[in-house]
């Protein structure tokens, strides 16, 4: 067969016509504007293509899959004949692709294509679906070869490390082999583990959704890293789905955590361990992980990278394997577009020999020269009535692009009634004057990481329906967001600081391009490529992982070292060095040192030891007790030792303990400024001077009671009468800073400054007040401080659904997490006032109770 495949491979022919066949199906699909004469193919050429087709289909090379795969999912569109459909259902059959079976039934109204077949060619088609069934809590799912795969290596080892495209499925079968892995015994905990907070609802929607299907109970799906509630049921299964931070905050009560029967441990967007403080903070909560659950399974979800199996050598999984896909189930077809004074001339690219092919020109007029009017421009003339995605370099760019789509004139009201619905709360929840409601109504959108949670995840859902047409969205979208399309628009793409977007993040962008189930092929439309710094398509696409601290400390040894002794109370904040500290000191700690680790090469080894000195000296210097290390990540020892000697000479140490946020802004506000004070004194260097620190606990005062939003943004009044893109800006940035500074930097100073003092309580024999410290850092991050909205938010509710909620609990006095559950299971949704909007959000999460 290898043979075979090898002289159909050889054939210039066979490469012509599969170009020819990309031609034809672009054309005819998304740019029938263009004044080209049209193509087509003739019988022999078909049937040529059909033999190829089902040659290249057995082969063990990806590559000739991949022309087999372009083959049978783009001449069915092309050519109606029987014979064809038929055809493409036999060879896809044979590249495992069930998804493209599905699909190519529903485009030719065959319920079932196996009815089609007769004698041999059925049983063969019966049997080989039966090879790629696997069973799921009693439910039987027909699977991709690659799903397959990876369901049989997790059975079988401790370790799994996949990297797959985009379109692969990962996520469907890593989430069915951790509900088939909890069930399997009571009371057990599985762990999902997402790079970002955003990521957090998307998972648990996902969840919820195989929970209402499989009719699964008794089974706790939560995001609070809070052990109380998780260890109180034996009998009760918990699905944890936690960021980083959370998962570390998880760890760190070590002696409840040791009690959740951890079964499994799933890691999405993996590659992430080499993203600077992020990535080390990562490494360090996984590992910690480790050593409370060392039997669980661990599983690492990655786009395509060179090398997933770094990741099991990281984390040193003996009996772990690594499984690199390179398949995808939805091909996508890349296109150059050239912008000249009146036309756009528009070409489809080869990257398997760098050929282009000219398709046509259309008619264009520029209205502007900037990068945001461009992409506007090339999009609206290029649309085709499909879901498309705008990538724009920053979130302010992506608004621009899309006011100027809907200033163009060609997109009206949709009249569109689930769109209309979540306008009419955006204008609620935020202001009618924010243009963002108005975009909605027409299909249209903006999505970047600085937009109010609620809204941004509608947006997500309503794009995923196909309600929303057009979105233009930053490199949020490259954090695993599940925001699949037809067609990409890109134009000299940046992530970061003005740098160009790598390798690993273009191709995890362009892997959007498709929707598996909804398209055979997505488009990735590129504009102006020659004027982009660095050319994403030259090369592979395959990029290779280096962990954050193993970067730092292989290549950037002696300059960490460096750090190390040049560090004190007053050293600059610095989260991947702070990061990476936490990390040698809790090894360190554990009796694991960089010398003779796997961070030692021939060029470092001298200064690895001189670090694990000064590692030992940091460790001995320390002044609270050493466990406190442990608990408290991504902070300076110093600073904590600072924090603590404060607190010996303080005279009165009560009068340093928060209270519990009330709505009377009295000694609780006082109380609650006064340690923000304290936080700038001893974690930013005393670098917040008076209006900062009062701006903080204002705003952060007010986000803890669980005040609307709008009423954070439009602390002055006079900022509403703004015109539509300031007020779009104004909302951006006040978010912004609610996210970065309030929700991440104040969360954590707030757990440290906790901690510290819930330590040194304990030493001077106060334990009572110990306990009953106030969880200030949970109060920050959910933006609440009654259980009822706690406990709300923790199943997966949107802040402002919570505190709705909360509000009509007002009555009872005792609050426990099974008496507000209970009552949200009876709850009529109906009786709320408020919109259509908040109303379907709460059934969504009431219906799987």
């Amino acid at each position: 067969m290898d043979s075979l495949v090898t002289r159909v491979q050889t054939k210039d022919m066979v490469d012509e016509l599969l170009k020819k066949i990309k031609i034809i199906e672009v054309r005819n699909e998304f740019f029938d504007k263009t004044d080209s004469s049209p193509q087509e193919l003739t019988p022999e050429e078909t049937k040529t293509l059909i033999e190829v087709a089902n040659v290249l289909a057995s082969s063990s090379d990806v590559e000739n899959r991949k022309k087999a795969l372009q083959i049978v999912t783009t001449l069915p569109l092309i050519n109606t004949s029987r014979g064809v459909g038929l055809s493409s259902f036999l060879i896809l059959r044979k590249l495992g692709n069930y998804p493209a079976i599905s699909l190519l039934q529903k485009k030719k109204e065959i319920p079932d294509y196996k009815l089609c077949l007769g004698g041999l060619a059925s049983l063969e088609a019966f049997v080989l679906e039966s090879i790629n069934t696997r069973n799921f809590l009693g439910k039987e799912y027909l699977l991709t070869n690659f799903q397959k795969k990876v369901t049989d290596l997790t059975n079988d080892n401790i370790g799994v490390s996949v990297s797959a495209p985009t379109s692969a499925g990962k996520s469907f079968v890593f989430l069915k082999i951790l509900l088939d892995r909890i069930r399997e015994e009571p009371g057990s905990t599985a762990i999902y583990i997402v790079p970002t907070r955003a990521l957090i609802r998307q998972v648990m929607n996902d969840l919820l959704i195989h929970i209402r299907e499989l009719n699964l109970k008794n089974l706790n799906v939560s995001c609070s890293s809070e052990t109380e509630v998780l260890v109180k049921d034996n009998e009760r299964s918990n699905i944890l789905v936690l960021t980083q931070e959370r998962l570390y905050h998880l760890c760190a009560d070590v002696e409840s955590s040791k009690k959740l029967k951890t079964k499994i441990i799933i890691i999405d967007e993996a590659h992430n361990i080499q993203s600077g403080g992020r990535g080390v903070l990562l490494e360090n909560s996984i590992k910690f992980a480790q050593t409370l659950w060392p039997q669980a399974k661990i599983l690492f979800s990655s786009p395509l990278v060179e090398n997933p199996e770094k990741l099991l050598e990281t984390f040193e999984i003996n009996n772990g394997i690594e499984e690199k896909e390179k398949f995808p189930l939805v091909r996508q077809n890349l296109i150059q577009v050239n912008v000249k004074k009146d036309k756009l001339i528009v070409k489809t690219l080869f990257e398997e020999d760098g050929d282009e092919r000219e398709i046509g020109k259309i008619d264009f007029s520029r209205n502007g020269t900037s990068d945001y009017k461009i992409l506007a421009d090339v999009a609206s003339v290029l649309w085709n009535n499909q879901t498309s995605i705008i990538y724009a370099n920053g979130p302010m760019r992506s608004t621009d692009v899309i006011r100027s789509i809907s200033n163009s004139g060609k997109f009206e009201r949709l009249n569109n009634e689930k769109l209309d619905e979540f306008a009419d709360y955006i204008e609620e929840y935020i202001s009618k004057k924010y243009e963002l409601a108005e975009f909605i109504r027409r299909g249209l959108a903006f999505h970047f990481g600085s937009l109010p949670p609620i809204i941004r995840s509608g947006i997500e859902d309503l794009f995923k329906s196909g309600d929303l047409k057009i979105v233009s969205c930053t490199s949020t979208l490259l954090e695993g967001m599940n925001m699949p399309a037809k067609n990409i628009f890109v134009y000299k793409p940046e992530k970061g600081n003005n740098e160009p977007m790598d390798k690993l993040n273009f191709w995890n962008l362009a892997g959007r391009a498709g929707r598996m189930g909804n398209d055979f092929s997505g488009n990735i439309i590129c504009i102006e490529l020659d004027k982009w710094k660095d050319n994403p398509l030259e090369g592979s696409r395959e990029q290779h992982i280096i962990p954050s601290a193993e970067k730092r400390l292989k290549t950037e040894s002696i300059a960490f070292k460096d750090y190390l002794l040049s560090s004190t109370s007053d050293t600059k904040t610095d989260d991947y060095n702070e990061q990476l500290v936490s990390v040698i000191l809790n090894e360190r700690v554990r009796g694991k040192k960089l010398e003779g680790s796997t961070y030692e090469n021939e060029l470092n080894s001298s200064i690895l030891i001189e670090i694990d000195h000064i590692a030992e000296s940091l460790i001995n210097d320390f002044l609270p007790p050493k466990e406190l290390l442990q608990k408290i990540p991504g902070m300076l020892p110093t600073k904590i030792n600072e924090l603590w000697v404060f607190f010996e000479t303080s005279q009165s140490i009560d009068e340093l303990i928060p209270f519990y946020p009330l709505h009377s802004y009295g000694e609780s506000y006082e109380r609650f400024k006064k340690i923000v004070h304290l936080c700038g004194v001893y974690f930013e260097n005393n670098n917040w001077n008076d209006d900062f620190v009062k701006k903080i606990s204002i705003n952060s005062f007010k986000w803890m009671l669980g005040q609307p939003l709008s009423s954070i943004i439009f602390f002055d009044a006079n900022s509403l009468n703004k015109k539509e893109k300031q007020l779009t800006s104004l909302v951006k940035s006040q978010v912004e800073f609610l996210n970065l500074t309030i929700r991440y930097k104040l969360v954590k100073y707030m757990q440290v400054y906790t901690e510290v003092l819930r330590a040194y309580l304990i030493s001077i024999k106060k334990n009572d007040k110990a306990e009953n410290l106030v969880n200030l850092s949970a109060y920050l991050e959910y933006g609440a401080c009654t259980v009822p909205a706690l406990e709300f938010m923790a199943i997966g509710l949107p802040r402002e659904a919570a505190l709705l909620l909360a509000n009509r609990l007002s009555y009872l006095e005792i609050y426990t997490a099974e008496i507000c559950l209970e009552w949200l299971k009876n709850f009529d949704i109906e009786s709320l006032k408020t919109t259509s909007y908040m109303k379907k959000q709460i059934k969504i999460v009431q219906t799987s109770l």
